[in-house]
């Protein structure tokens, strides 16, 4: 997106990385700054939105890409873990919505949201209770934003990608006891023979936060190499 000429605000938990994030756009030649935000908390995404407007001008465009998957099965699964995963995986996305739609319901401006969820959205995998349950909620969410902000010209959809090589995947595979048996079953459970790169996703993002999606809301893009059209595993 930034290649696209817009400029983004990188928000994270973690400084380091909202840093790191936002500096290699900058190296690319975008315009991005870095903020620090639970946006699991309600007055942290308002001051959030504040901060984007003052530095980069009134948002239009908000990409919830916010994950964690705590507990297990539903035995080992507490009810701490049940809430913090929802919190964070669907209440953030409703929350970040939510503050979006009213600025530009009072602003009288178009925007998209794209809610970046997962192929657990229609397919369960064991041992993910909690991630699982959040990812058909995001479903359920996307098509309801949708139906509630068209009228004020936001346009909602949402990515589902499959297994991405991303940090998080790296830290499973160096905390593996087997890290090659277990990437080789993550190349293998997808149709094209390989887990995804973050920028394939990206792109999915891009277009559908752009105008050349302008008939396109509440619809689900699944981006997954083909998971999702056999056995996963």
């Amino acid at each position: 997106m930034a290649e696209e000429g817009a400029s983004v605000a990188v928000v994270d938990s973690d400084a380091g990385r909202a840093e790191k994030a936002a500096g290699d756009l900058k190296d690319r030649g975008g315009v991005a700054i870095a903020s620090v935000a639970d946006v699991s908390d309600p007055d942290a995404v308002d001051q959030l939105l504040n901060a984007t407007d003052e530095h980069l001008g009134a948002a239009s465009i908000l990409v919830n890409a916010v994950g964690i998957s705590e507990g297990q099965n539903v035995f080992q699964t507490d009810p701490g873990q049940w809430d913090r995963t929802l919190a964070v995986n669907v209440g953030s996305y409703f929350l970040c919505a939510r503050a979006l739609g009213i600025r530009l319901r009072d602003q009288d401006t178009p925007g998209a949201i794209v809610n970046v969820s997962s192929t657990n959205a229609f397919y369960a995998e064991p041992d993910a209770i909690a991630y699982t349950a959040s990812k058909g909620a995001v479903e359920a969410l996307t098509k309801g934003l949708a139906l509630e902000l068209a009228p004020v010209r936001i346009r909602v959809n949402a990515v589902c990608p499959g297994i991405i090589r991303t940090p998080v995947t790296e830290g499973m595979l160096a905390e593996s006891d087997d890290a090659e048996t277990l990437l080789a079953t993550w190349n293998s459970a997808h149709a094209l023979g390989r887990m995804g790169a973050p920028h394939e996703i990206a792109a999915v993002v891009a277009f559908l936060a752009s105008d050349d999606a302008s008939f396109v809301t509440g619809s689900s893009f699944i981006a997954d190499g083909g998971l999702s059209s056999g056995w996963l595993f």
